[in-house]
């Protein structure tokens, strides 16, 4: 379709064209300013061979190989997202636990970093669960094993802003759908309800 024949059927049917575009971005921006804020804090940690390992050159290589498999790693993941480690860290703060609160585990790929992904409606307490479940893995890790520390790399940091949702964002995106289903809808309305208005005329 030629442009000057796209301008023509839109300027024919301008209301119905900006009538989509702002019914779209106004339902986008009244869906995007009612939904709650979620901020989210990350906790990192290293899993390495333990201090004791030092003078046993055989466990410390059968320890450093087991974690190229990042099993270990892996596993103290599992353990930092547990609902038992996540209920003592809650028990910790002496709240009980709290609903809209999601908590994230995982190895960064070809390393024993172990990360921890806290987020949740409220910036302070969601740096303070981050904190606790710090707590809990450490201990809990501590009293299973020597051959494997845990330790503390990157601890909670409050978060300032918002992790979602991305205002911008979704603006933008609402405004753009909303052009594209303006165009559509305007050119499927010039083709459907143009040969009725043209059969009524000639029948007038």
């Amino acid at each position: 379709m030629e442009i000057k024949r796209l301008v023509a059927i839109i300027w024919k049917r301008i209301w119905l064209f900006f009538g989509i575009i702002i019914t779209i971005s106004v339902s986008t921006a009244i869906f995007t300013f009612t939904q709650t804020p979620i901020y989210e804090t990350e906790v990192r940690f290293i899993v390495s061979p333990s201090n004791i390992l030092l003078n046993d050159i055989g466990n410390l290589r059968s320890a450093v190989t087991s974690l190229d498999t990042p099993v270990v790693a892996n596993t103290y993941a599992e353990i930092s997202q547990s609902p038992s480690i996540v209920g003592k860290a809650w028990k910790q703060l002496g709240i009980s636990p709290q609903t809209g609160y999601e908590v994230n585990s995982s190895v960064l790929q070809e390393t024993t970093i172990v990360t921890i992904v806290v987020s949740g409606p409220d910036p302070e307490l969601s740096h303070q669960l981050a904190n606790a479940i710090s707590d809990q893995a450490l201990s809990y890790v501590r009293g299973l094993t020597t051959v494997y520390d845990l330790t503390l790399l990157d601890p909670s940091t409050l978060p300032g802003r918002p992790s979602k949702p991305n205002n911008l964002f979704n603006l933008v995106l609402g405004f753009t759908i909303g052009i594209m289903a303006a165009v559509l809808t305007t050119i499927m309305a010039e083709y459907l309800i143009s040969p009725i208005e043209n059969a009524a005329t000639d029948r007038s």
